[in-house]
């Protein structure tokens, strides 16, 4: 029996896409090898839940954040479990714990970013480096994981995530709408705005945003999320003397956040912790040039002067040059954005990611025997 576990499966978060696309590749990998598949999240509610993604349905259970049926749901199928995949770090041990009880079962564990940049726990680090496999989102993370936590560099993997397939249709359907006012220009950040997540540069480009008004007068900063850091940062935007230029629409999902990329002209988040960062993605999509922090996992989505640019955080000035130059000169927009748009294309659907994590499904697998 294959089993995921999961810290969480339902949610609009990156770490919940990327783990709704695994469950998924897990569900049908069962399927197509005529074996069970049982998946599980802690902190979902209670009780059976259907998803889908793509042309695939699975259907999981969720333990309401209840950390002894969770565990004791996973130990009573220990038995039978011969390949385990744990979504985050916090669930290694429980992969070791399989593994004891049935020392046959191989497991893998995903990681994402920050989450192992910095020493892990003694007990979760030694149950990552007993993973059968470690799968991170980037280069930078993978390196982390072998440099930072010690896994072996053969058992480290990089697989990047993807756009959700439906996201990809709404691109081909979305209207671009009318800019905020004729003929103005339009940056984007779409985030979460917690005081935890301060790393991800929306401060910087408010910073920059003055400098950016006297060469692009027209110029707005639309910013999509919320969070507690929100009124911060609107007290930023107030101190700067751009509050009537920065617009904090909240967070938006499915079409209304489709408008919001359709209408931007450059998407920026000068972020020194992305583990990945799939709003670049989704941005990309939409054929919009990116300028993203020289930190993480970034620089394996932004190609410097390709498809975007990358700045080091808190470089005002270079970020203030970059969004300049992007707004004031059409071709270089339109050129960055087409090559962003393949680069999507050709590497970060859901297709691209099932055939990745397929692959490492069955190389883990043959080691078995």
């Amino acid at each position: 029996m294959i089993v995921g576990l999961f810290t969480r499966l339902l949610g609009a978060g990156g770490i919940e896409r990327i783990s709704r696309h695994a469950a998924a590749v897990l569900s049908q990998f069962a399927r197509e090898s005529g074996g069970l598949c049982s998946l599980l999240s802690l902190n979902d509610p209670p009780g059976h839940h259907r998803v889908r993604v793509g042309d695939v349905t699975f259907t999981f259970e969720g333990f309401g954040r209840s950390k002894y049926r969770f565990v004791r749901s996973v130990l009573a199928g220990a038995t039978k479990t011969c390949l385990a995949y744990l979504n985050h770090p916090n669930l290694a041990p429980l992969g070791l714990v399989i593994r004891v009880i049935s020392p046959a079962s191989r497991y893998i564990v995903a990681t994402y970013g920050i989450d192992v940049w910095r020493h892990l726990p003694l007990y979760r680090r030694v149950s990552l480096c007993q993973a059968a496999a470690v799968t991170a989102l980037s280069s930078f993370t993978a390196d982390a994981v072998t440099r930072v936590q010690r896994v072996r560099f053969g058992r480290v993997f990089v697989v990047p995530p993807a756009l959700d397939p439906e996201f990809v249709d709404a691109v081909a359907t979305v209207q671009d709408p009318d800019a905020i006012k004729k003929g103005s220009r339009v940056l984007l950040t779409v985030a979460r705005l917690a005081a935890s997540e301060r790393y991800k540069g929306i401060e910087t480009v408010i910073e920059a945003l003055p400098r950016v008004l006297r060469a692009v007068p027209d110029v707005y900063y639309v910013v999509v999320g919320d969070g507690d850091d929100r009124g911060r940062l609107e007290r930023v935007a107030a101190e700067k003397g751009v509050r009537e230029r920065v617009l904090f629409t909240g967070a938006k999902f499915g079409e209304e956040l489709a408008r919001q990329y359709a209408k931007c002209d450059v998407f920026v988040m000068p972020s020194r912790g992305e583990g990945f960062g799939v709003v670049f993605l989704e941005a990309m999509a939409y054929g919009k040039p990116v300028i993203g922090g020289d930190h993480g996992g970034t620089p394996d989505i932004i190609q410097e002067g390709v498809n975007g640019f990358l700045v080091r955080y808190g470089d005002i000035d270079t970020l203030a040059e970059r969004i300049i130059r992007l707004l004031t000169d059409d071709d270089l927009r339109k050129r960055m954005g087409d090559a962003g748009r393949r680069i999507v294309t050709e590497n970060y659907t859901f297709e691209h990611f099932r055939q990745r994590l397929t692959r490492l499904l069955l190389e883990v697998e043959s080691w078995k025997s």
